[in-house]
């Protein structure tokens, strides 16, 4: 995952990078092209005396100089040697002097270098002659230049790694000011080269969050005036009713009614305020080790005591429970758990026929718990709605489905079960029972 450390770290290795491969770039093309001193073949001033004076010493020892002389220039060496009388010097008297008195002395002309010696033998000199060193200073714009193109370089393969993340800020500003006025459906394509990938992804999970959030609060907002109306009307009726009644046996019953009627907006309203506490504790879900078999059995327990309700038949609940080991663990929150397989259980007795069928597995992908029953299962085109709030399910008097019959409820039944399981990482399938013949729910827990 990248983050915005990664991403810091990124830029700085990027800037180091550039900064010491640009330097070595430009000092090897700068020792190339360019050195602030060449030379050719010549020697210098020091170099030239050292040598005149080495080879003034062996000529004096040597008898045939002549020949020694005439072997150097055969081999077309750069020097060049020659023994001149002294009258034949040419030099300036003063500099004539100089050499009777040093023993030897190295002139420059704009052309070569010089090298006079004295070789004490008669008046004969020994010259030897060097082409003149070139020295070439570079100019002063040239380290200008050089500076410029390391910055330039610099600036480029910094910009190379900025223009992507550049583009896609660009992208998710564009993105996100749609968001903000009103187009819920804003969303950004992952580029395969994006510094940012992980944040587009995140921005469109928070797109999607908010697209069902609006969702959700739109349905609740027409779901509660529809819910609440006919409570409200017949307490309205039952209040009049009751002002104009004096038995008091009659009395009685209408008070009963009306307190049955408050119960119900009561339960609604609890039921409406567990389905709101979802959203608010997203970031608080406690991560503990639940066991799904315990909770399954104690919901069992409690569900078995009761009938459940077919076109107003009083039916034995029959559950079965399928479960090879003594415990199933899984990462979660108990209370939203059990307020899941709550939820599916009396979804099965409500649409069932008084069998249900609870088995958990194992696998390499995680803990799977599935619940079937005998009811008439549910269409494919209805699967997706289901899991939104306050859709019912609707059951009929034959498994062709001819004659719907509307079901008690709420309708947010199932909608628990699809946001604890968002909340839960939990995927969740709808399939038919291959055993009972109705609907299975099967959940994933990874």
């Amino acid at each position: 995952m990248l983050t915005l450390r990664t991403l810091t770290l990124s830029l700085l290795l990027t800037i180091v990078v550039a900064s010491i491969g640009s330097g070595l770039l430009l000092d090897k093309l700068y020792s190339e092209l360019y050195s602030s001193e060449q030379t050719n073949k010549g020697l210098t001033e020091s170099q030239l005396n050292l040598i005149g004076a080495q080879l003034s010493a062996i000529l004096r020892k040597l008898e045939n100089k002549e020949a020694f002389i005439q072997a150097w220039q055969e081999e077309n060496s750069p020097l060049s040697l020659e023994v001149i009388d002294r009258d034949d010097i040419r030099i300036p008297q003063e500099l004539l002097q100089e050499l009777e008195n040093m023993g030897h002395i190295v002139l420059s002309s704009s052309t070569n270098l010089s090298f006079y010696s004295f070789l004490k033998e008669g008046n004969n000199y020994l010259v030897i002659r060097s082409p003149l060193t070139s020295i070439h200073k570079q100019p002063n714009w040239l380290p200008v230049l050089f500076t410029v193109i390391f910055y330039t370089l610099l600036i480029l393969i910094v910009f190379a790694w900025l223009f992507p993340l550049i583009r896609r800020l660009r992208t998710m500003q564009s993105s996100a000011k749609k968001l903000g006025e009103g187009n819920l459906s804003a969303r950004i394509t992952p580029s395969v080269v994006s510094h940012i990938k992980d944040i587009e992804l995140e921005f469109n999970r928070m797109a999607q969050r908010i697209e069902d959030l609006v969702s959700d609060i739109s349905l609740l907002s027409s779901a509660i005036s529809h819910e609440m109306r006919a409570p409200l009307a017949k307490l309205q009726f039952g209040l009049d009713a009751l002002r104009e009644e004096d038995d008091e046996e009659t009395r009685k019953i209408y008070q009963d009614r009306l307190d049955k009627v408050i119960t119900d907006m009561t339960n609604l309203i609890e039921t409406l305020l567990k389905y709101a506490r979802l959203d608010k504790n997203i970031a608080q879900l406690p991560k503990d080790e639940v066991d799904l078999l315990a909770l399954c059995n104690n919901l069992i327990a409690s569900a078995a005591q009761g009938d459940g309700e077919n076109n107003s038949e009083s039916i034995k609940i029959e559950i079965k429970l399928n479960a090879k080991n003594p415990f199933y663990l899984v990462k979660g929150d108990v209370f939203y758990l059990n307020l899941l397989i709550e939820n599916l259980i009396s979804n099965a007795v409500k649409y069932g026929k008084g069998k249900i069928l609870i088995s958990f597995s194992q696998d390499e992908n995680g803990t799977l718990f599935a619940i079937e029953d005998n009811g008439p299962g549910i269409e494919d085109n209805f699967k997706q709605d289901i899991f939104k709030p306050f859709i019912r399910g609707e059951k009929s008097k034959n498994q062709g489905g001819a004659h719907p019959i509307p079901q008690k409820g709420y309708g947010l039944g199932m909608a628990l079960v699809k946001r604890i399981s968002d909340l839960h990482n939990v995927e969740i399938t709808i399939t038919t029972s291959e055993v009972l013949g109705g609907a299975k729910f099967t959940l994933l827990f990874t």
